[in-house]
C-alpha cells in the first residue's frame, strides 16, 4: 500500500514541533529560578504545553500521509499517547528544572524522554488499529528510537545552557535551539513514518472516533495558537518579576544610599567616612604611601537661621566639589563639616588643591557668611588609626593654613614605614 505526503500538513507539523520546542526551552530555562509553588505550576503549564505541542506534531505529521483510504484513530489509544507525551515533557522539565543536574541526571532524563516521544509516536500509530496489521522496519525503527532519544539530550542540555543567558542573547539561542530541536522531532517522527510497512488492502478499525479534515491543519492552528498563548501568559510573569526584582533592587540601593550617603549634599556620610578610612589605612599600611584627613568646618554655623542652614551647607558641597581633584575622598562629617582624604598629599600635584581650597568663597549666593576653618593630619605622621588622624584633623585654624604642613610633621614617614619593613612577619 502506498500513500504520498501532504507539504502543507508537512510544514504545519514542523511549525508546531518548533513551538513546541521553544516553550520547552522556555519553561526549562524558567524553572530554576521560581519558588516552589510557582515552580510546580509552571512544571504543569510546561508539561501540557510541551507534550500537546509534539503530540499533534506527530499527530498532524500522520495526517500529512495522505493513503487511499480515509484515516481513523480509536479515541482511548490516541488519548494515552498523548498522555505518554505530556508525560515524558513533564519528566524532562524536572530534571532542567533542578538547581543542578549533572551528565548522568541528562543521559537518565534522555533515555525517559526519548522513551516517552518514541512510545508516542507508536501508540498513536497503533491507535488506527490497522486490519491486517501494519509491520515496521527494524533498522529505520531502531534509527528512529536514537533520533528522539539524541533530540531529547540535546534539547535537555540546551536548557541548562540557557539559564544563564538573558536578553537578546538568550532569545536568539532560543529560537535557534528551538529550530534544530524542531528538526530533530520531524525527524523522529517521519523516520518512524518510513519504518511503518503496511499490508495490501489494510483499514483502519471501523469503529475508531477519531478521523476528518479537522485533524490536520485546524489542529495544527489550533495547538499553535495554544503553545502562543502559553508563552504569553509566561513571559508576562516574568516580566512582572524582573519588574519586581528591579524595584526591591532599587529599594535596597535607596535604603543602602539613605544609611550611606547625606540627604542634603548627596556626599558619603559620616559612616562611610568611617568605613572609607579603615580601608585607605589598611591599603596605606601596604602600599606605603601618605594620605592627608581634611577637615573644613563652618565655625558658625550655630549663629546661621536654621531656614538657610542646610542650604547654606548645600552650596558650600557643590563648591568644595569643584575644588576637589579626581580621586579625592570627599564627605559630610557632621552638620557643620566635611573631611577630604588626599593621597600623598605633599606631592606638587596637589597645590592647586590646596590653593583652589584655600580660596574658598565665604559667602553663599543666598548672601549667608560663612566663616571657615581648616584642620589636617597626615598619615602615618599625625598618627596610625582613624582616631587619631580625626582627632588630629579636627585641630582647626585659619583656612589660609591648609595644606602648609604636610611635611612639617615631627615624624616623618619615611622612617615609620621603614621602621615596619624591618618588623619579622607574623
Amino acid at each position: 500500500m502506498t500513500g504520498y505526503y501532504d507539504y502543507t500538513l508537512v510544514a504545519a507539523s514542523f511549525v508546531v514541533a518548533v513551538l513546541a520546542s521553544y516553550s520547552a526551552l522556555y519553561f526549562g530555562a524558567q524553572l530554576a529560578t521560581l519558588e516552589q509553588a510557582k515552580a510546580r505550576l509552571w512544571l504543569a503549564l510546561g508539561a501540557l504545553t510541551m507534550g500537546t505541542g509534539v503530540w499533534v506534531m506527530h499527530f498532524v505529521g500522520m495526517q500529512a500521509y495522505v493513503m487511499p483510504m480515509e484515516m481513523s484513530y480509536d479515541l482511548t489509544i490516541t488519548l494515552i499517547s498523548w498522555v505518554a507525551a505530556v508525560g515524558a515533557s513533564g519528566l524532562a522539565l524536572h530534571i532542567i528544572g533542578k538547581d543542578r543536574a549533572g551528565p548522568l541526571q541528562i543521559v537518565i532524563g534522555s533515555l525517559f524522554m526519548g522513551g516517552g516521544i518514541t512510545s508516542m509516536h507508536y501508540v498513536g500509530m497503533a491507535a488506527m488499529e490497522m486490519e491486517p496489521g501494519m509491520r515496521y522496519d527494524p533498522v529505520l525503527f531502531s534509527a528512529s528510537v536514537v533520533i528522539a532519544v539524541g533530540a531529547s539530550g540535546v534539547a535537555m542540555f540546551i536548557c541548562r545552557r540557557l539559564q544563564s543567558v538573558q536578553g537578546l542573547k538568550g532569545t536568539a539561542l532560543q529560537l535557534g535551539a528551538a529550530l534544530a530541536m524542531g528538526v530533530a522531532i520531524c525527524g523522529m517522527h517521519y523516520t518512524g513514518m518510513a519504518a511503518m510497512i503496511y499490508p495490501e488492502n489494510a483499514m483502519p478499525a471501523a469503529d475508531n472516533l477519531l478521523s476528518g479534515d479537522w485533524l490536520g491543519a485546524p489542529l495544527a492552528l489550533f495547538s499553535g495558537v495554544l503553545i502562543l498563548v502559553a508563552l504569553f501568559a509566561s513571559a508576562n510573569d516574568v516580566k512582572q518579576r524582573r519588574n519586581a526584582e528591579i524595584q526591591a533592587l532599587e529599594e535596597s540601593r535607596r535604603v543602602e544610599r539613605k544609611a550611606l550617603y547625606d540627604s542634603t549634599t548627596g556626599l558619603p556620610n559620616r559612616a562611610s567616612l568611617a568605613n572609607h578610612l579603615v580601608k585607605e589605612l589598611a591599603r596605606s599600611e601596604t602600599d606605603k604611601h601618605e594620605f592627608a584627613v581634611l577637615y573644613l568646618e563652618v565655625a558658625n554655623h550655630r549663629e546661621i537661621p536654621d531656614n538657610q542652614a542646610e542650604d547654606a551647607i548645600a552650596a558650600l558641597a557643590r563648591t568644595v566639589r569643584t575644588a576637589v581633584d579626581e580621586g579625592t575622598y570627599l564627605a559630610r562629617h557632621s552638620t557643620s563639616a566635611f573631611v577630604l582624604l588626599v593621597t600623598n598629599p605633599a606631592d606638587d600635584k596637589h597645590k592647586d588643591l590646596y590653593q583652589r581650597l584655600r580660596n574658598l568663597p565665604t559667602e553663599t549666593e543666598s548672601g549667608v557668611t560663612l566663616e571657615l576653618r581648616a584642620g589636617q593630619s597626615v598619615f602615618p605622621n599625625s598618627g596610625r588609626n582613624s582616631r587619631m588622624l580625626m582627632k588630629k584633623a579636627m585641630e582647626t585654624s585659619e583656612l589660609r593654613k591648609l595644606g602648609l604642613a604636610s611635611m612639617n610633621e615631627e615624624v616623618k614617614s619615611a622612617d615609620y614605614f621603614e621602621a615596619r619593613s624591618a618588623l619579622p612577619e607574623t
